[in-house]
């Protein structure tokens, strides 16, 4: 049987390439320290609370945390049984419907706008339309309050000037989602408005150019032209406003307060309640903030599956 021999410091040359360059533990070092602050913080508001929640939601809090029982995934199991949870699941997925086609058909319809037809002045526009991203949505649901005040509210102002008895926008479960949606969809408007705006800017103006030669219209330009290239951005606003709409809190909280009854609850406002408000029950909230965050992540990736073959990237 024959035995083959490496040549003469062929281990130990393996092994040198294996060594440390010299210095390179001191930069390894100094790399860590730069990112150390970034860490810690990260560490304190950000994975310490996810750690901690999960924890949470595997026990059976006291309404003032002074005890706890472990009870695995019992909250799990009470929240997936539950009417309420359903609901609050229902009034999230109606709520989404209402302000992300919407919310994104408008915003594109106003960035063509911007693009073409009053270009000279689309600055202003622009300027004027992207004020209510930097508003909160504390001062936009108050905003929104005083506009669909009964009584002094300018919305009914104008529907009484046509002769429309206007509703009771707040107070009516009929109407309560409804007027949640506009308020979110105005505030969401300017972002939308300029990623959308940013997207159309990236498409060669060639081919709308070759599109005229061959004699197609405006709206033929833009179903088979520019909602193609789009595709992309529009695919990261259906993504980002879908999040959104799923954590949308503020407006809620300041125009119904989840009401009347619960038409307006959505999860979390629901998880608001739950660990906040009046008795607590923090386990349960924490279990209801896990779900919900399974469920964003479900939705992105169903978005994310069943729009990539319908995506063009240029």
């Amino acid at each position: 049987m024959m035995k083959t021999t490496l040549p003469a410091g062929a281990n130990t040359a393996r092994f040198r390439g294996r060594r440390r360059r010299p210095g390179s533990l001191a930069r390894d070092i100094k790399a860590y320290l730069f990112l150390a602050p970034t860490l810690v913080v990260l560490g304190i508001f950000v994975y310490f609370p996810i750690i901690e929640s999960f924890r949470l939601s595997l026990n059976r809090v006291a309404p003032f945390g002074s005890a706890e029982i472990f009870v695995g995934f019992d909250n799990y199991t009470r929240l997936l049984g539950s009417s309420e949870f359903w609901n609050n699941v229902v009034v999230s997925l109606f709520f989404m419907v209402g302000t992300v086609p919407v919310g994104i058909a408008i915003a594109v319809a106003i960035a063509l706008l911007l693009s073409y037809p009053v270009s000279r002045l689309s600055w202003l526009h622009r300027t004027l339309i992207f004020v209510p991203v930097v508003i909160s949505s504390a001062v936009a649901g108050v905003l929104f309050r005083w506009l669909y005040n009964p009584v002094v509210g300018h919305i009914n102002t104008w529907l009484g000037a046509v002769g429309i008895d206007g509703p009771e926008w707040l107070t009516s479960s009929n109407w309560a989602l409804f007027a949640v949606t506009v308020a979110v969809v105005w505030r969401q408007l300017g972002f939308n408005v300029i990623i959308a705006l940013a997207g159309l800017q990236q498409i060669d103006n060639s081919y709308y150019e070759a599109a005229k030669v061959d004699g197609a219209g405006v709206l033929a330009r833009v179903r088979y032209i520019t909602l193609p290239l789009l595709s992309p951005t529009l695919l990261f606003l259906v993504v980002i406003n879908v999040i959104i709409s799923f954590q949308a809190f503020g407006e809620i909280d300041i125009l119904t307060m989840g009401g009347p009854g619960q038409s307006t609850e959505n999860l979390v406002y629901s998880v608001f309640v739950d660990g906040f408000v009046g008795t607590r029950f923090r386990g349960l909230a924490s279990a209801q903030a896990f779900l919900l965050a399974v469920i964003i992540v479900a939705f992105s990736f169903i978005q994310f599956r069943g729009f990539r073959k319908r995506v063009h990237y240029r």
